[in-house]
């Protein structure tokens, strides 16, 4: 349910975001929500295992609605997936504030991986600027809106385990 959840909830953020992408004049400034999904499923209790598999499900969400390279966020997606991870382990702290500077933090990481893997196969090295002052631009949106994105995901584990909770009653009194 949580898993499912997770992906609808990032379905739809995509969905949003493409359509603001296409309604606001400066584009550059879109955030990119799915990745702050990614970003809270590794801050938090997510096995390894499945938050690796929803995060290369949504990265490949994300490559279809950007008409990227099949693989290019997908790969980014597991990957600031298993760094978020890591820094849950070190990082203990809590709040907007940590959400908003880690998220930041990893946009940027996130831009710089893909500006990377571009420069190596485009080899037009004279975008790479343009695209690094979009990469810092959409960092900052995406850092404003990752308190909002880490409401919802609350809530989505929040119905989910309600629900395991009042499937697991119905079965106990079954019984």
């Amino acid at each position: 349910m949580r898993t499912t959840g997770t992906i609808i909830f990032a379905f739809i953020l995509l969905v949003l975001q493409s359509a603001f992408s296409h309604l606001v004049p400066w584009d550059m400034f879109v955030p990119n929500a799915a990745l702050t999904i990614v970003l809270y499923m590794g801050l938090h209790d997510h096995d390894l295992g499945r938050g690796a598999l929803v995060s290369f499900v949504i990265g490949y969400m994300m490559d279809a609605f950007a008409g990227s390279p099949i693989g290019l966020f997908t790969f980014v997606s597991v990957t600031v997936f298993l760094v978020s991870k890591v820094a849950a382990w070190r990082l203990f702290l809590q709040g907007w504030i940590f959400e908003i500077i880690l998220a930041y933090f990893l946009a940027i990481v996130a831009g710089g991986v893909i500006l990377g893997i571009r420069a190596l196969f485009d080899q037009d090295f004279g975008s790479l600027l343009t695209h690094a002052k979009i990469v810092g631009l959409r960092a900052v949106a995406t850092a404003l809106v990752a308190p909002f994105v880490f409401r919802g995901m609350r809530w989505i584990e929040q119905f989910s385990a309600t629900a395991k909770r009042n499937a697991s009653r119905g079965k106990v009194i079954r019984r």
